[in-house]
């Protein structure tokens, strides 16, 4: 796989209003991007965890912790999926 390198600059000011490492930053950086688009759905779970440096388990933690709702189903598509689970 081939990879892309993504760099900006910003100042030790905002480096030090934000009270962090520009290695700290850069990680908050990648998970805010990776959790944004999956809410916009441009990334799918796994995807959006690679995205964050993650696996996805870690990733769906984080978004638990954030209350952001993983899985987004249709009423009507949860219904029938809660009859096929009790006709099992």
């Amino acid at each position: 796989m081939t990879t892309e390198t993504i760099s900006f600059q910003i100042s030790q000011d905002l480096l030090a209003a934000l009270k962090v490492g520009s290695l700290e930053l850069t990680q908050n950086l990648r998970l805010l991007a990776a959790i944004t688009y999956f809410q916009e759905k441009k990334l799918s779970l796994g995807k959006a965890a690679e995205l964050a440096g993650i696996n996805r388990l870690e990733f769906m933690d984080v978004l638990a912790a954030k209350g952001i709702i993983i899985f987004d189903y249709d009423e009507s598509v949860l219904e029938r999926e809660i009859q096929g689970i009790s006709q099992l």
